[in-house]
């Protein structure tokens, strides 16, 4: 399980120039295209209409699998418990990367860490917004914004293996991020009260 990564807010512009700087071998302009090439790859992951009627609410077997462990409906470590068992964090995470190899290529190590620091992220501060009552949007965004420190990270990252602008790579990935965020955060609502109680019951 990836550790959680500390919490930060979006790079400042002093952080954004700093970074610009690391690269200023690159040519930029030549480098946008494959980002927007990439944003095109990554909007066919996610979406704002996930069907609900394919996440099994009821799911007994993970519901029994979450209350062995003493977790109790109704608590957001419960929520986290089934989406766990989803592989929520994963999917996320593997649907970036399938865009990111096929605009670029393998991932190597330290890329592919940042990449798993990022998605942890955006993840676990989705689930943990989904008790607020603020609408799904705009709770994504404000997950979104808290992971700052792995966005920067990622971007020095994809910056070193790839040679294109950190930067324009984050923005690129942005809107996919949102829709992921926005998913896991109806996930979590979805499931956080336990299965109906006539199916629990079985």
């Amino acid at each position: 399980m990836v550790p959680r990564q500390r919490r930060g807010a979006d790079p400042t512009a002093s952080r954004v120039l700093r970074n610009r700087r690391k690269t200023k071998m690159v040519m930029r302009i030549p480098a946008l295209a494959p980002v927007a090439a990439l944003a095109v790859l990554l909007a066919g992951c996610v979406g704002d209409d996930m069907d609900m009627a394919a996440l099994d609410l009821s799911a007994p077997q993970d519901d029994a699998h979450c209350r062995s462990l003493l977790i109790i409906p109704g608590e957001l470590v419960y929520a986290q418990c089934r989406l766990a068992l989803r592989k929520t964090y994963l999917n996320n995470y593997t649907a970036r990367k399938i865009a990111i190899q096929q605009q670029y290529g393998m991932l190597d190590e330290r890329l592919d860490q940042a990449l798993r620091a990022d998605a942890f992220c955006n993840y676990d501060e989705a689930v943990k917004a989904s008790i607020q009552v603020q609408d799904e949007r705009s709770l994504a965004e404000i997950a979104y914004a808290s992971c700052g420190t792995t966005r920067e990270r990622l971007q020095e990252e994809i910056a070193s293996v790839t040679g294109v602008d950190g930067f324009a790579f984050t923005a690129a990935e942005r809107p996919t991020v949102i829709d992921q965020n926005v998913d896991a955060i109806r996930e979590s609502r979805a499931v956080i009260q336990g299965p109906p109680t006539n199916v629990a019951a079985n």
